[in-house]
């Protein structure tokens, strides 16, 4: 089990560029036109991805094995509680991450950040500890 805080980087934000005379690079929000819905119904489209679904599918089952194996019920009781912890740090930390770039674009030198972009979480998420209700007994 590994917490984290949802990214801040996503659609319509920014995020780390890949040089120094663009470091911070506007993330456009995802869109489909009529054209892209059309393609992607296509029997073209889908002949590409046949590939993919099958890994898909295959990774699904596997996983739908190992759920069985381990007991659905202790599954979802464990994943229950994750999904509790998650809430929990994404309270305590709201508003204590910050990003390389803000959101103008500008960068910020004063950041919680390991690298870049990456593990800007770590010292809220550090400083917290659990309460015993999110923590599994097994």
């Amino acid at each position: 089990e590994i917490l984290y805080i949802a990214p801040a980087r996503s659609q319509g934000s920014y995020s780390n560029g890949s040089t120094a005379t663009r470091p911070c690079v506007y993330i456009m929000p995802s869109f489909l036109t009529p054209e892209m819905n059309d393609y992607l119904q296509s029997d073209d489209w889908k002949r590409r991805i046949v590939g993919d679904e099958l890994l898909y599918m295959a990774a699904y089952k596997s996983l739908d094995r190992t759920i069985d194996a381990l007991g659905r019920d202790r599954v979802q009781r464990i994943l229950s509680q994750f999904k509790k912890a998650q809430a929990y740090v994404q309270a305590q930390c709201q508003g204590q991450i910050r990003s390389m770039c803000d959101e103008n674009g500008n960068v910020v030198r004063n950041k919680t950040c390991y690298i870049w972009g990456e593990g800007c979480d770590y010292q809220c998420l550090n400083s917290l500890t659990l309460p015993s209700e999110f923590l599994d007994d097994e």
